[in-house]
């Protein structure tokens, strides 16, 4: 967790979001939804580098995490300066706890671990209560959150309400419908 300790809140960013199957198109990169939102996401991530936020850290799970990590990865070549911290909640058996770690998604993340710029692991082995403690970890070493929540309950909501009450930051990537206003967001997303 030293790695961590040396991060200036004020220049970093944090991930938090849902597992592939509550992501446009679960997750699938070359569906259309996953593509407008890779392109709305690296909009974000730019906006983030010029508002001074050169470190990000994700908590490496298959979905939302693992995707913006992609994207931070496919910018460094841009913004060389850029850091991603990988925080992974625990270390054994890592990729047979959830059904979400697919084929697919297990060979992304280890692609992600082999290009991020530090790595921490919270916890050797799994245990009640390691997410959420990998979640403060990211609002607690950050200054914005930038999230995929859907509004519903669990770990992104549990990060998204820490966050707002530490004051950092909340770009929420999820658009909603609303009944009193017209959506903002893409056709595609009101299918």
């Amino acid at each position: 967790m030293d790695v961590l300790k040396e991060i200036d809140p004020a220049c970093a960013l944090c991930f938090s979001g849902h597992r592939p199957a509550r992501l446009p198109g679960h997750g699938d990169p070359a569906s259309p939804e996953m593509q407008a939102l890779t392109a709305a996401l690296r909009l974000e991530l730019i906006a983030a580098v010029g508002r001074g936020k050169t470190v990000m850290l994700h908590g490496c799970m298959a979905g939302w995490d693992i995707f913006c990590a992609e994207q931070v990865i496919a910018l460094k070549e841009q913004y060389p300066r850029v850091r991603l911290v990988s925080v992974a909640p625990y270390k054994a058996e890592f990729f047979s706890r959830e059904k979400c770690w697919t084929p697919d998604w297990i060979s992304r993340a280890r692609e992600v671990f082999r290009q991020h710029d530090a790595g921490v692991i919270i916890a050797e082995v799994y245990r009640p209560g390691i997410y959420y403690e990998r979640n403060r970890a990211l609002v607690e070493h950050s200054s914005e959150l930038l999230c995929y929540w859907d509004g519903g309950p669990g770990g992104t909501k549990y990060t998204v309400d820490r966050a707002e009450e530490k004051g950092l930051a909340v770009r929420n990537q999820y658009t909603r419908r609303s009944k009193k206003t017209a959506c903002p967001c893409p056709a595609f997303m009101l299918q």
